[in-house]
């Protein structure tokens, strides 16, 4: 009875929803649920400074990126996780998964930090962005790992067939 509790609650890599379906038939389409999904970071940048105005962008380019992506995470954020369905797949998140980011929380910091950086006309340096956003991830799961007791370990031994 404590197993299906014990598998629902484990956290699952997001890169999983590939083989879905529904990702696969998200990713082709051009709207979803109405919305236009943009195709790349470009077109995502564009909509972007459609949906702002000038005033609410002003604002932006006297504070540091990092504190952007935490304070508009719950608002902007979370507008471009749900209409452009980061979780379930859209043709603008599968860009992002190709790239090397496969956890919305990333992807939505990664959108906030680029349009911080077009706004305040600075260099996007895209790649250099997702590596460093990546390579927090990979330390956040190794201490998270830590956090864990190992109950027990097996170590099996192949046979080599001739």
């Amino acid at each position: 009875m404590c197993l299906p509790l014990f598998i629902f609650g484990q956290d699952v890599k997001k890169s999983s929803v590939f083989g879905d379906s529904l990702y696969q038939v998200n990713i082709k389409k051009s709207k979803l649920y109405g919305v236009y999904i943009p195709r790349d970071i470009d077109d995502a940048l564009s909509k972007l400074m459609e949906l702002t105005t000038p005033e609410a962008r002003k604002p932006m380019i006297r504070v540091h990126e990092d504190t952007i992506a935490r304070k508009l995470h719950f608002g902007l954020g979370r507008w471009m996780e749900y209409n452009w369905n980061f979780d379930e797949g859209s043709r603008f998140s599968h860009v992002l998964r190709e790239k090397g980011l496969t956890y919305t929380e990333d992807m939505t910091r990664f959108m906030l930090i680029i349009f911080h950086r077009h706004v305040s006309n600075k260099p996007l340096n895209t790649d250099k962005l997702i590596t460093k956003l990546v390579e927090e991830r990979m330390k956040k799961e190794l201490i998270e790992r830590d956090k864990h007791m190992l109950i027990h370990q097996e170590t099996r031994k192949i046979e080599k067939k001739n």
